[in-house]
């Protein structure tokens, strides 16, 4: 799979992409769905027991019809936020790719139009390869896993629900031959820069 031609906005005269990488559908679309649609049905599933109890409520006890209202309205937005993500998901999957330059990285990505960010090499300081519970699950010898840049200016975050950085490439096959290429490449680029100088 080529498709070099989508980074062609963004190529500076004197750069050569070297790889274009497209995220693996399962894992980004499927496992990622999956992952918020159990999310959902769990809350869902919690909403049922007041409902049950409300609708039992009513007729027994005069429970005011405010509250199955408000309790199947919630339920209906839990149902639409989990159709949103899958229709997100794979609106955007279609459109994110990610390559490595000569020069930098280039990440492609959108929703509806498509947004592009790059990073110079020299700018890289730290790369870190990460294959969570979720890449595990997928079959193979090779599971998908995240490349994470880090830089000064856009460092790797450590939160309470993980890691974010501005600058990844989330969901790729083969994440530890990718990391190996991309290594040697800053390092080989800084190693003639440093010499330039």
């Amino acid at each position: 799979m080529e498709n070099k031609e989508l980074f062609a906005p963004i190529l500076q005269e004197d750069e050569e992409i070297i790889k274009v990488i497209k995220p693996n559908k399962t894992r980004y679309v499927y496992l990622g769905g999956l992952a918020y649609t159990l999310l959902g049905l769990i809350f869902i599933l919690m909403m049922a027991i007041p409902f049950g109890i409300a609708i039992g409520g009513l007729a027994e006890y005069g429970m005011p019809e405010e509250f199955v209202i408000a309790l199947t309205v919630y339920g209906g937005l839990m149902l639409l936020g989990v159709i949103t993500t899958w229709v997100g998901l794979s609106m955007s999957y279609k459109k994110t790719f990610y390559a490595y330059t000569n020069k930098r990285i280039l990440i492609r990505r959108g929703f509806i139009g498509v947004d592009y960010a790059t990073l110079d090499f020299e700018m890289i300081g730290g790369l870190m390869v990460n294959v969570n519970f979720l890449d595990r699950l997928m079959k193979g010898s090779d599971n998908p896993g995240t490349i994470t840049f880090g830089s000064a200016a856009s460092p790797v975050l450590y939160t309470r629900n993980g890691r974010t950085a501005a600058y990844a490439f989330r969901n790729i096959d083969h994440p530890y031959e990718v990391y190996r290429d991309l290594k040697h490449m800053v390092d080989e680029y800084k190693a003639t820069k440093a010499k330039q100088d």
